[in-house]
């Protein structure tokens, strides 16, 4: 991580509401006089400080750039073409040879460092409203933080725990926790944020059923099927989340936000506050603004993968920017906005958890404690259903684990998914080698940044065979 974050996360959390006064819209507010002692006097204080724990995540650091490459390109969903990032498809990287770890690293941090300045002043801003106020302010705090976690602990296994800010220049680095204590601090976070933020919330803020879905793909990730299966279920019925009619309509720019979206970082149409996807994964031929001007195609398509779809299935039109068969190389084309204004400029927002992975979530977890019974099928063939390809019946537990999989591969390619998933089902190493990547066991985790480990005096260890 920066040493200015490191050292005074201060600094970082003043820079960051400057730029990021609303995560919704631009509506700056210059914070140059405010120091942490004599911020938190009023709510807008409030507002810009939670506004500036998203900052991280709208940059290229974060899910557009660092998040696709590495996350998309090392599964087998997506290839690399440019020979800055050749380690990372054949999975030949060094804790060293790509700066997009350090990047994302570092961009969670950045992000957990706001939270916990948002957290540490509870008293102060338990003065600023009511006690509903306080809970929703310090809900969406814990909320972030334990999405970050999350995140990196899937990704690094046990990571240096912060649940408060560093004040002291000695106290800059700090050992690994255990995976297991990550996770717990995980599950802790998302239940108080599930207790104390509001059912409904604007658009890019967290809700209760946002916290409770995590919930359920945390205990998931666990293996903890019963939890996953009982708190999945609780959003399914009680929340206010549905599939969209149309595969398309979920990441259609003009339907931003809408019944699928359970938690997504907002990009809006400005140079600098907008979304880099299009220009990161739109081949040469697509033309992904008003000025005309086509993408990089750095990120593409593995080989194989149109071969899994159905040519039935409606997702083939939104899931491939040329879905035709016998195609040299295929692009995504779930992020596409015609007015975008430049490469940092468009609308779309990512998508980081959403209604049918939720839904499949439920069907994986129900399957494991009881078999594939009918509501496991049911909210399998709900998304099948959807896609308009024929529902599956008469599975035994391990082929609907594995047709769960398979679906969830369909469904939610290149959304920076299916790496957690394969190593969730124990098949990261099957499908890597069988897809012809390069394999060692120690790719089941992902390098700490080596800068990381050199900076810390030998406090944070590298993982294991890097």
């Amino acid at each position: 991580m920066k040493k200015a974050t490191h050292i005074s996360a201060y600094i970082f959390f003043l820079a960051a509401i400057v730029m990021a006064a609303s995560c919704n819209k631009l509506d700056e507010k210059v914070f140059s006089q405010n120091t942490p002692d004599n911020f938190f006097t009023s709510q807008a204080d409030a507002q810009a400080a939670l506004a500036a724990m998203y900052r991280p995540f709208q940059t290229f650091t974060g899910v557009e750039q660092a998040g696709n490459f590495i996350l998309n390109a090392v599964s087998d969903e997506g290839n690399i073409s440019h020979p800055n990032w050749g380690t990372l498809d054949p999975i030949t990287y060094t804790p060293s040879s790509i700066f997009e770890f350090k990047d994302f690293y570092n961009s969670m941090y950045s992000s957990i460092a706001t939270a916990n300045l948002v957290i540490d002043n509870e008293a102060k801003i338990s003065k600023l409203g009511d006690a509903n106020y306080t809970k929703a302010v310090i809900g969406e705090a814990k909320f972030i933080r334990a999405y970050n976690y999350f995140v990196l602990v899937q990704m690094f296994g046990g990571v240096p725990l912060r649940t408060s800010l560093t004040a002291r220049l000695d106290d800059v680095y700090i050992e690994r926790s255990t995976e297991a204590q990550v996770y717990e601090q995980i599950i802790k976070d998302f239940s108080d944020a599930e207790a104390g933020l509001p059912p409904t919330n604007p658009a890019g803020k967290p809700t209760k059923w946002a916290a409770s879905a995590f919930l359920a793909k945390v205990y998931l990730t666990m293996k903890q099927y019963p939890k996953a299966a009982a708190k999945a279920k609780e959003v399914v019925d009680n929340g206010p989340y549905s599939l969209q009619s149309k595969f398309a309509a979920v990441f259609n720019v003009t339907n931003e936000n809408n019944s699928e979206v359970i938690f997504a970082v907002q990009f809006v149409r400005v140079e600098g506050y907008g979304m880099r996807m299009e220009k990161l994964v739109l081949g040469g031929d697509d033309h992904y603004a008003v000025n005309g001007e086509s993408g990089w195609g750095l990120v593409f398509i593995q080989d194989g993968f149109y071969n899994k779809f159905s040519p039935t299935d409606d997702r083939l039109s939104t899931t491939f920017t040329n879905p035709a068969p016998g195609q040299s190389t295929y692009f995504s084309g779930k992020w596409k906005d015609p007015l975008g204004v430049s490469p940092d400029g468009h609308e779309n927002d990512f998508i980081l958890y959403r209604y049918a992975d939720l839904v499949l979530v439920l069907a994986e977890a129900e399957n494991e404690v009881n078999g594939p019974s009918q509501l496991a099928y049911d909210n399998l063939n709900a998304v099948r259903k959807r896609a308009k390809v024929p529902d599956l019946s008469g599975l035994s537990k391990d082929q609907f684990r594995d047709a769960v999989v398979n679906e969830r591969n369909l469904e939610l390619s290149f959304e920076e998914l299916r790496w957690f998933d394969l190593k969730r089902t124990g098949k990261l190493k099957d499908v890597m080698i069988a897809t012809g990547k390069n394999w060692n066991d120690k790719y089941l985790l992902f390098p700490i940044p080596q800068s990381e480990v050199d900076a810390s005096n030998g406090k944070i260890k590298q993982n294991p065979g890097y």
